[in-house]
Formats: structure tokens, sequence, C-alpha cells
């Protein structure tokens, strides 16, 4: 009998139906996109990753979006173990969004200057 291969752990997960965005953040079918910050629906809002919103796409992962969502694709994940607001076959999780393209509530992207405004509001709101 045959020795049995040797099996290390399982490396990142990769979707194989060419659904991944280059790690750089730019996806060469469609050019550079926004960077922006992803976050779920807690009261307040939580930042949990940052990632590239594709604008005037209406398919992801062969499903239409639905009205209020928009295409984003996942760079860097903040908090990986919270569930993502439109989870798929493949992704429910933040941590398993890294490189992937993925449908979000559109109020749920925030575009970084959106960011710095929010930070601002907050800082001023308690030095005062």
């Amino acid at each position: 009998m045959p020795p049995e291969p040797l099996v290390g752990p399982s490396g990142p997960r990769v979707s194989t139906k060419g659904s991944c965005i280059d790690p750089s953040g730019n996806d060469p079918e469609t050019g550079d996109s926004d960077r922006c910050g992803l976050y779920i629906e807690v009261d307040p809002a939580r930042l949990v990753a940052m990632g590239r919103v594709y604008e005037g796409f209406t398919i992801v992962h062969n499903t239409h979006l639905l009205l209020g969502q928009v295409k984003v694709s996942v760079e860097e994940v903040t908090d990986a173990d919270v569930p993502v607001p439109v989870p798929t076959y493949e992704v429910s999780l933040v941590g398993q969004a890294l490189h992937t393209f993925l449908a979000w509530p559109t109020h749920l992207v925030k575009s970084l200057s959106q960011q710095v405004l929010i930070v601002l509001t907050i800082c001023f709101f308690f030095l005062n």
C-alpha cells in the first residue's frame, strides 16, 4: 500500500470561479474603484472591513443586486467573525470575504472622506 501524502494546513479560501480580485485592489476588467469602509448594521454602525466599491454593476456571483445594494471587494478585514450583511453560499463571515466580490447594502458603505467626517464629528462631540 503506498504511503498517504502529507497534507498540511489549508491555504486561504480562494474562488476558482474567476470571481476573486487582484490583491492590489485593481480589477483588470473594470479598472480602479473607490476605496471605502464596509460597515455592519448595529447601533452605531461598526466598521468591519476596508474595500473598494464598483459602481454601475448589477450582478455579483451570477446574482442580481437588489435595490440599495452595491458591488464591493474586500481588501482588509478588521472584524473577521461577524456575519456579512448579504451572505453567499461561500461567504457568511467577513473573514471569509477577503479578496472576493460581495453585494453590500449601500447605506453601510462609506467613502474614506465620509469616514474622516464621521471621526471628526465624534472627536468634536467628545471634546466639547
